[in-house]
């Protein structure tokens, strides 16, 4: 059992690293604002193969069985996550790697709260206390920012989190549907969304040859965060999940941050502090769930 609580600590540890390098990438996208619909298609073209393809390799001739296993309740996921994806690279177009990571943190706090809502799920005192200082650290980081973006930015990044939140809830209510098609849904409703998006718009499919490295390079590191998360985490309770979604934070602002890297992100003081708020409440939060040892699904 021990072994199996550090092989699954490891592999959780290396998806946050592996997502972290995400957000830092989207900054060497050429004239990113103008190519995201772009991006997210050929994005989700590789989410899609490469999660589906993982998935058909480990299941086998029971392939078509896990597929029939389907429900309303997949699709529903598949699809707020598409629209999770969408709010992400919004968000990291629109303000810095630090806002756009730190609203991603609040997704547990918010899972729980719409778990005691949907689910029926207890909602504790601490979940309670967690949200209020969350709100703060969030006040505190758009405060007489809205000139700069980051009030849109954080926008975009607060629906992001509660779209992987709701995600987080449509695995939850059936666990006996394998958890990767899920994702791999949400990669082909984004390719499909995109798609539409652009024919709807008049553009043409082109984008800079960097870009387009730069989406398929992308949607392996969500595809292998997402492969790696989902081995390592039937092995751990979920509180330790909850503290693990921070290394992913951590490392992103890092990288964002390192001179060598060049992107040069300073997190403003604004920023700093609404954010050790955040990853205050996150910490609690992780550590009361801890204690209760619940073992999330496979």
């Amino acid at each position: 059992m021990k072994n199996n609580y550090f092989i699954g600590f490891v592999l959780v540890v290396v998806s946050g690293l592996i997502w972290s390098l995400g957000a830092p990438m989207i900054r060497f996208l050429e004239d990113a604002e103008n190519y995201r619909l772009h991006f997210l298609l050929y994005r989700g073209i590789t989410i899609f193969l490469v999660v589906i393809a993982y998935v058909y390799i480990r299941e086998g001739r029971d392939f078509l069985n896990s597929l029939k296993r389907i429900d309303v309740w997949s699709l529903f996921g598949g699809l707020v996550l598409a629209l999770t994806m969408f709010s992400y690279i919004y968000a990291l177009t629109t303000t810095s790697v630090a806002v756009t990571l730190l609203m991603l943190a609040l997704s547990p706090v918010l899972s729980a709260f719409l778990g005691y809502l949907i689910l029926g799920e207890g909602l504790s005192r601490v979940t309670l206390v967690n949200m209020i200082i969350v709100a703060v650290g969030v006040i505190v980081m758009v405060w007489n920012a809205d000139k700069s973006g980051t009030l849109i930015g954080a926008t975009y990044g607060f629906f992001m989190a509660l779209g992987f939140a709701i995600y987080t809830i449509t695995l939850r209510h059936n666990p006996e549907i394998p958890k990767l098609l899920t994702p791999a849904l949400a990669g082909f409703f984004g390719l499909i969304l995109s798609l539409i998006l652009i024919l709807l718009m008049g553009e043409s499919f082109e984008m800079p040859q960097i870009n387009v490295g730069l989406s398929f390079m992308h949607g392996l590191v969500v595809s292998a965060g997402l492969i790696l998360f989902g081995l390592g985490a039937k092995y751990l309770p979920s509180g330790e999940l909850v503290l693990l979604t921070l290394f992913e934070v951590i490392a992103g602002i890092f990288w964002a941050w390192l001179p060598i890297i060049g992107i040069n992100e300073v997190p403003d003081t604004n920023t700093i502090i609404g954010g050790a708020f955040i990853f205050t409440a996150i910490v609690i939060q992780g550590l009361s769930t801890r204690k209760k040892n619940i073992i999330p699904m496979p």
